[in-house]
């Protein structure tokens, strides 16, 4: 064998060996290739957790990050829907819809980003799912970010947007958002309800950070093996948030704010994700509340997977549409009814009975 084609044969036999290896473990385990990739491989390559592990570099990644974003909807989306972009107090407010077989249902969703990172190619890339699941229309809000603003100027654009929509169809409104998103979407919830306004047909919640403290012991057991977030660097973007309120204030942390009377809620987490313990005690809080959540719980995923091009992710979105569904009484706008477990139906159900 010569110089050159013996490497290139025992680099051959490892990778052949790593597939095969990658392959058997994906059929014991029940997670994909794809999804082992993207978080024993892709991730840790990306360098993203070690970029935001502390206040240092998380400043340098806002930094960077406010050279380049937002991400914008591609040209893709764009010839598949309409996309229009208006300004309300002088913040960018998107709206995606379909060009056909609209629901009349409304999603706004809050993208995530830690409070402190804009829009990202992932947030479109769900956007698009939720609406080929349920032909909604989904207004995505640019919505003021630290350091640059607190959650006081957050919160106040957020419910200036929901008075702007209006509470009439809030019977086929659905408050949806990933990660820091998800947390405005229960947090904003929590206030509809304390000042007595009509509610929305319910709440889905990606990966949701809700306990700003990031104190739960669970935390620090998973931090080793989430690929994408470290507990140094999610305080420090909190605090930049929260300027100066303390972290456990239920304003800012809604796992600590009351659950009485909220609408329907599914929570969708990844075992693998730091915030995965903020998803099964707001399910316990909802439950002691007499609601009932339906807690879509998927193995081995990392953080707000549903934005990755995974077979879990369109299980999880296929989950979250037939919620959707559920919530408003709209029809299967897909090709194919998307799997909705009966266990879950029957929870909504019975959320739903609850007064």
């Amino acid at each position: 064998m010569d110089g050159w084609s013996r490497p290139a044969a025992l680099t051959a036999g490892a990778l052949t060996i790593a597939a095969l290896g990658l392959a058997v473990w994906a059929k014991t385990s029940g997670v994909s290739v794809r999804a082992k990739l993207v978080n024993d491989v892709a991730l840790p390559l990306s360098g993203m957790k070690r970029k935001a592990r502390d206040a240092q570099g998380l400043r340098r990644q806002i930094a960077r990050h406010r050279r380049i974003e937002p991400a914008r909807p591609s040209v893709w989306l764009r010839r598949k829907r309409c996309v229009r972009a208006e300004m309300l107090d002088g913040t960018e407010v998107i709206t995606v819809s379909p060009r056909d077989r609209s629901s009349g249902v409304t999603i706004l969703y809050l993208h995530g980003g830690a409070w402190v990172f804009d829009v990202l190619a992932a947030h479109w890339r769900i956007i698009d799912a939720l609406i080929a699941r349920t032909g909604a229309r989904v207004i995505l809000p640019r919505y003021p970010l630290a350091p640059e603003n607190s959650w006081r100027r957050t919160y106040a654009f957020l419910e200036h947007l929901l008075s702007s929509i209006g509470e009439s169809p809030r019977d086929r409104l659905i408050l949806a958002g990933d990660s820091a998103g998800g947390g405005l979407s229960l947090g904003i919830a929590q206030r509809l309800r304390a000042r007595g306004e009509t509610l929305p047909a319910g709440l889905l919640l990606f990966s949701p950070a809700l306990d700003l403290t990031f104190s739960d012991p669970s935390v620090q057991a998973i931090a080793p093996r989430d690929p994408m977030l470290a507990v140094p660097g999610c305080r420090e973007a909190a605090r930049l948030w929260a300027t100066g309120t303390p972290p456990a204030d239920p304003r800012i942390s809604p796992l600590f704010g009351s659950l009485e009377g909220l609408p329907p809620v599914a929570i969708v987490t990844g075992t693998r994700d730091l915030l995965h313990p903020d998803s099964l005690r707001l399910r316990e809080g909802l439950a002691r509340a007499g609601r009932t959540a339906a807690l879509y719980l998927h193995p081995e995923q990392c953080h707000v997977f549903v934005g990755a091009p995974i077979p879990e992710a369109a299980r999880a979105l296929d989950q979250a549409g037939a919620f959707i569904r559920d919530c408003v009484g709209a029809p299967d706008v897909s090709a194919q009814r998307p799997v909705y477990p009966e266990a879950a139906a029957a929870a909504f159900r019975r959320s739903n009975a609850v007064a």
